[in-house]
């Protein structure tokens, strides 16, 4: 049988694992949850370990049409993650999925364009979720679907999160049309809690993930949060595919721009005609500005420092 190496989701940080011989003994058990039932020897028991068994043969073979399992990460939300990947990927013809981990704040069919009250989620014959279809090959599954109405609060404690999580992963069917996907994005909520340690501890059972994508801006206040997403990545063993730096500078045409007076009324028209007849080549000039300033080397700095790409 299979032995229990992963440590609970709410375990202490540096535990040293269910089945050591130290386990609940050991100095980083003090005031982990868990430290009677390891100390007892619970997670040891052949009942515990049939159990691991199943639910790594479970996420196995969930993850067995699925070639590629991305995790977006960012410590601030906001900053536009997941849904300019996917459609990024989507439109090259990729078979895409979208998995929502958000729990607490699930905006992601919102922004895919899917939060309208024909979009539900079924079961299938086999039992299996259906997620909802944004495109033929675009996905997208979320708690959003499940609850009743879209201001419905989840007051959820982290065990409760941790199983609907594994149902997720485990219970949704994306073979859909495509007969599985090319990639399988992951939106996680900002900072590093249960959702993003149970989540890494499924896919790392399956041995199913191949890195996250942390998107952060280019000011300190997000690239602070986002080092400890990087952080989270190294103590979890989780490959950084590389930073993606967004919203630095918004750029548009003279031409699609609104032009006010100090008053705030809109002279928008008289402006644009203005200029078409005195110097037209200038609707076609693009006007920039920085969204949020660059702290310091900003992000390509940061990325340099933890040694992977910059975007």
């Amino acid at each position: 049988m299979a032995e229990t190496k992963t440590p609970p989701a709410n375990a202490n940080e540096n535990c040293v694992g269910p089945t050591s011989e130290s386990a609940g003994n050991a100095s980083a058990c003090e005031g982990c949850p868990n430290q009677q039932a390891c100390a007892s020897g619970t997670f040891n028991s052949p009942e515990a370990q049939q159990k691991e068994l199943k639910e790594q043969e479970a996420l196995q073979s969930a993850f067995k049409n699925v070639s590629h399992v991305v995790l977006i990460l960012s410590g601030k939300g906001g900053v536009g993650k997941s849904t300019q990947i996917c459609h990024a990927l989507s439109g090259r013809g990729f078979a895409v999925g979208l998995l929502d981990v958000d729990l607490c704040g699930p905006s992601i069919p919102r922004m895919m364009g899917v939060a309208h009250e024909g979009a539900v989620v079924h079961r299938s014959g086999s039992g299996a979720w259906t997620p909802v279809y944004a495109s033929p090959n675009l996905a997208v599954m979320s708690i959003s679907f499940l609850l009743p109405d879209s201001d419905a609060a989840v007051v959820w404690r982290g065990p409760r999160k941790n199983a609907l999580i594994q149902q997720f992963l485990t219970d949704t069917d994306w073979e859909g049309d495509t007969g599985g996907l090319d990639y399988l994005i992951i939106d996680t909520p900002p900072g590093t809690s249960d959702e993003h340690i149970s989540t890494v501890q499924f896919l790392q059972k399956a041995s199913a993930i191949s890195g996250a994508v942390v998107v952060t801006t280019p000011e300190e206040v997000s690239m602070a949060d986002v080092r400890k997403e990087l952080n989270f990545c190294e103590k979890t063993k989780v490959p950084v595919l590389g930073i993606v730096e967004n919203m630095a500078t918004y750029q548009k045409r003279l031409s699609d721009l609104t032009y006010l007076r100090q008053d705030g009324s809109d002279v928008t028209e008289e402006v644009l005609l203005e200029i078409q007849e005195k110097c037209p080549e200038l609707l076609e000039v693009l006007a920039c500005s920085e969204v949020f300033p660059t702290s310091g080397p900003g992000p390509e700095g940061m990325a340099k420092s933890y040694n992977t790409s910059h975007w």
